[in-house]
């Protein structure tokens, strides 16, 4: 009796072995089709001004704009198969890019246009993460996709003890690579003291690192990791900085789900003199959602975010906070280079570092660029 269960049992697992390998034969089969199809396509509707080759290198043709190379991966790997199935469905004008490219809508059906897309993808040979994972930037939680953006933020709001403080800030970030980033923000405080009157000046420079530790285009996952540094570049004497370098490792996460996107980031601090500021751990989690669409692309998302704070390590210390965050985000251009958002931030707990504070930023991703072609 108990070599005919071992026996059953080794027939379902060959079975199962079986019918994986059989799906997981079809699926490649249909990526060969697909991909050979694409090519056919490139080859007879593409290539001409593309060259064979994908580096936009044909002679004789006389366009004043170079055309893109292919085999760029920072170029090829920026946009979502969407974007690129846009403008070969419209034309470049459609998402704000040139109009050298015409549109092909009459020429192609939606399958082929998908199939010559896909085949656009293989002229990229490294590995890069797809821009199907650069998910729209919340007001606080931390973005796991590296990027290639310059931002100005802000951030006014009314302490519990009534002071006005106001926070303008530049931040740039710079792609290192397929997987890294580094990213400078440079703070300009407003503060108002009840009985003191305004004060204004550079607060804490901040320096900060990241990298894609995990990507997966199947189930449109990202994870990042990273660590920040904050120097004391402020007056803690006019309570324009903590006084006190920080050292802040992190960690960045974005999932989607059809439309709905969820991101979140953790970060602790940690301040190299402990009797100046708290240890302290944030936790945010955001989701986004489409409301407004143009043609193919997103152009607004409504936001929500949960901000937690805790602290410890210094002498009354704020211990746990907690603040929700509903917002809107507005892509400003066809292309999505320019976007903005603002929300509000409201505190949930009693214990907190201010009672509200409205949030917001204009921000521009800049096209890459390479020192040689």
């Amino acid at each position: 009796m108990r070599w005919s269960t071992s026996r059953d049992s080794l027939i379902v697992a060959g079975g199962s072995v079986l019918i994986l390998a059989v799906l997981a034969w079809g699926a490649v089969r249909e990526t060969q089709r697909i991909l050979a199809e694409g090519k056919q396509i490139y080859t007879e509707a593409c290539a001409a001004c593309h060259g064979d080759d994908g580096r936009g290198q044909v002679t004789g043709l006389g366009f004043r704009v170079p055309l893109p190379d292919f085999t760029w991966c920072a170029f090829n790997f920026e946009e979502a198969d969407r974007d690129w199935q846009t403008i070969v469905a419209e034309g470049g004008p459609a998402a704000g890019r040139s109009e050298i490219m015409p549109s092909f809508r009459e020429a192609l059906t939606d399958e082929q246009i998908q199939q010559v897309v896909a085949y656009l993808r293989t002229f990229c040979r490294e590995d890069w993460p797809r821009g199907e994972l650069n998910f729209p930037r919340l007001l606080v939680t931390e973005k796991a996709w590296p990027e290639n953006e310059v931002l100005l933020t802000a951030r006014t709001g009314r302490t519990p003890n009534g002071e006005q403080q106001t926070e303008l800030a530049w931040v740039g970030e710079q792609r290192l690579g397929a997987r890294g980033q580094l990213e400078l923000t440079m703070p300009l405080q407003f503060n108002n003291p009840e009985g003191r009157g305004p004060v204004a000046g550079i607060g804490d420079l901040e320096v900060a690192g990241k990298y894609v530790l995990y990507d997966n285009l199947e189930h449109l996952a990202i994870v990042s990791g990273g660590v920040g540094v904050t120097l004391p570049t402020g007056s803690i004497q006019r309570g324009l900085g903590a006084g006190t370098t920080f050292l802040s490792p992190f960690l960045a996460a974005g999932k989607a789900w059809e439309d709905l996107i969820g991101q979140a980031s953790l970060v602790f601090e940690y301040p190299f003199v402990e009797r100046r500021a708290p240890k302290s751990l944030l936790y945010n989690l955001g989701f986004s959602y489409p409301v407004l669409e143009v043609g193919r692309l997103t152009e607004g998302q409504v936001l929500l975010e949960l901000n937690g704070k805790s602290e410890w390590g210094m002498e009354n210390p704020k211990h746990f906070q907690l603040a929700i965050t509903p917002g809107f985000r507005q892509v400003l251009t066809r292309s999505g280079a320019w976007a903005a958002a603002v929300g509000v931030q409201l505190a949930v707990t009693g214990t907190r570092d201010a009672d509200y504070q409205v949030l917001g930023y204009l921000s521009y991703e800049y096209p890459p660029f390479r020192l040689r072609r």
